[in-house]
């Protein structure tokens, strides 16, 4: 299925010319003044009061010629918009700032392009593939959609980061005319309880459930957990008799069975819930082979899910469904880090240090020493020094099966990690956060990986579905960071704020559950069952051009790993290894030169 999107070129004439790739569910929407404006959308606007039956495209056109730039800047959604202005040869271009959509471009003195498509843009120019890229990839801390760079995987193709706005014009080329700042949109509140706290969460919460789902046909995803049944539960008071279409994986893996009997709590409560159940033990990790991946156009981390977000979304593409809920976001918004205690070490408050440390290694069942080393002491060690002398020496090398957080796997070529520099890009990232606070770098790294949506842009848009997150609504997320942080961290309480605003909704079982299962099953039965197949498709892949792994290291990690050898971080670093051979090997790469 093609996804929507288009291609705008401003040519050496002053001609501005344009293609639209539908689908038959389009999420496309187009506004057009002949000869003056065209207004291209994709997404959707929220809190705008009056309407009146105009399509979202009809209202940027609207607001943008009644009231110019600044009224563009009050545009809040889930959506990516262009306006072209024809007579003045200009192209105005907006990302929202959780990325939901993305945009790229490339221009020389002859030409601007912008597109939603960047392979298809990277084949007509006969772009190069841009290995430092790859490097940043593959050393980024966490798991994300995309890198918070404006680089793309090809050189001189750029994208438009989330929440700015861009003009193009062959006079000014390219120029950044705003951007949504997070830190700027944060008014701390130094004085509230907990109660009132919880009771404003909940209602901009509310608001945002609201505008997503109110005139269309929607659905929800529902887990067990808090995060997804919190958005159901709020759904269904707003939609009150009328029905609710639930998406629910349920398993028979020992170590997430019980999670159905969560689920049922939720239906028990509320009546008229609709739900739809995938099997998810037939959806495990790296079940890559019965579908074809969709081609995309950087390699993705988190690819290893593929099969399980694949199989949620076809589960109800016949139900005519133009909006799926999920509580995707949460744990950013309502979990802190624990990485206020190296500031507070470095505030010499060592009684409070001492106090809390305590408090979270009983609740974490880890050791003091451990919790101390982990959110105190290590974030406070200079970088060269914190993984170690012995990794400091092999200039960051790991030796299997011990793979630091940040480290390079023994699998990467080491002439490509000097020429790279994958060892300096590690050494920042850990300076970055490092900064003081500690405990506001890593909610700003936090924030910079949950930008970008894989799966609506691959699996759902196709469908014309979009996938929404309430709880990253930005309102949601600015009032969140506003409040004191010992109102969104309580040592022993899980997710204290949410637990707070959803009492006397949700379930007590659940909204006090302080552990919910994890899928690590999943990710371990998943690799041993594809494990042939994973390795098949690492000896058969044309990745050796590229001079960036060893594939008989890689192989032989992967062999270990499948046998339970390794740990969270290696298996990681291989996911990652893995999804950038996926992306390469979808490459046409023949019309790529020079790498």
């Amino acid at each position: 299925m093609m996804r929507p999107g288009f291609i705008i070129t401003l040519n050496s004439n002053q001609k501005i010319d344009y293609q639209l790739f539908h689908t038959d569910k389009s999420l496309i929407k187009v506004a057009n003044i002949p000869d003056e404006y065209t207004v291209i959308v994709i997404g959707k606007i929220y809190y705008q009061a009056k309407r009146e039956n105009k399509s979202d495209a009809d209202i940027i056109l609207n607001l943008f010629k009644t009231r110019g730039i600044e009224e563009l800047k009050k545009i809040e959604g889930e959506l990516i918009y262009t306006i072209i202005e024809h007579k003045k040869k200009r192209i105005l271009a907006y990302r929202d700032p959780l990325g939901t959509y993305p945009i790229y471009w490339t221009c020389d003195q002859q030409n601007i392009i912008l597109t939603t498509h960047l392979k298809q843009l990277a084949n007509s120019q006969n772009a190069v593939i841009n290995k430092d890229f790859l490097a940043s990839f593959l050393t980024f801390p966490f798991a994300s959609v995309e890198l918070p760079k404006e680089e793309t995987a090809f050189k001189k193709i750029y994208r438009i980061l989330p929440g700015n706005l861009l003009e193009f014009s062959l006079e000014k080329s390219v120029k950044t005319l705003w951007y949504w700042d997070c830190n700027k949109t944060i008014n701390p509140i130094t004085k509230i309880s907990p109660q009132d706290a919880g009771l404003q969460f909940k209602d901009i919460l509310t608001k945002a459930i609201n505008e997503r789902i109110k005139n269309t046909n929607f659905a929800a995803h529902l887990s067990g957990g808090m995060d997804s049944s919190s958005i159901v539960c709020l759904a269904k008071k707003l939609v009150k008799n009328q029905s609710l279409f639930t998406l629910s994986l349920v398993h028979k893996l020992p170590s997430l069975a019980k999670e159905t009997d969560y689920i049922n709590l939720i239906l028990e409560q509320n009546k008229n819930i609709m739900p739809y159940y995938v099997n998810g033990d037939q959806a495990l990790d790296f079940t890559w082979f019965q579908d074809t991946i969709p081609d995309h156009d950087e390699p993705y981390s988190g690819l290893f899910h593929f099969a399980l977000e694949k199989a949620m979304i076809d589960a109800i593409s016949h139900l005519n469904i133009e909006t799926i809920l999920t509580g995707n976001g949460a744990e950013m918004l309502v979990e802190g880090n624990h990485y206020y205690l190296a500031d507070l070490m470095r505030q010499g408050k060592w009684v409070k240090l001492w106090e809390n440390s305590r408090q979270w290694a009983m609740t974490n069942r880890q050791s003091l020493g451990s919790i101390l080393w982990e959110y105190a002491i290590a974030p406070l060690t200079p970088p060269w020094l914190r993984q170690g002398i012995p990794l400091l020496l092999r200039q960051g090398y790991s030796i299997w099966p011990h793979l630091p957080e940040y480290s390079i796997p023994p699998w990467i070529d080491k002439k490509f990690a000097q020429d790279y520099q994958l060892w300096p890009k590690l050494l920042d990232c850990m300076e970055q956060l490092s900064q003081y606070p500690v405990e506001e770098g890593f909610n700003r790294l936090a924030r910079q990986a949950a930008v970008g949506n894989w799966s609506n842009w691959y699996l759902a848009s196709p469908q014309g579905i979009q996938l929404s997150h309430p709880f990253l609504d930005t309102r949601l997320i600015s009032y969140s960071f506003s409040l004191p942080r010992e109102i969104r961290e309580v040592p022993g309480v899980a997710k204290p704020l949410l637990q707070t605003a959803m009492k006397g909704t949700l379930p007590d079982a659940i909204r006090t559950r302080r552990i919910k299962a994890n899928f690590n099953e999943v990710y371990g039965k998943g690799l041993r069952q594809n494990l042939n197949q994973l390795i098949e498709m690492v000896k058969q892949s044309k990745i050796d051009e590229l001079a960036i792994f060893d594939k008989s290291i890689l192989i032989d990690c992967l062999q270990q790993q499948a046998m339970g050898v390794g740990s969270v971080y290696s298996g990681q670093q291989i996911s990652t290894s893995l999804s950038l051979i996926v992306w390469f090997d979808q490459l046409d790469y023949t019309k790529i030169d020079n790498y």
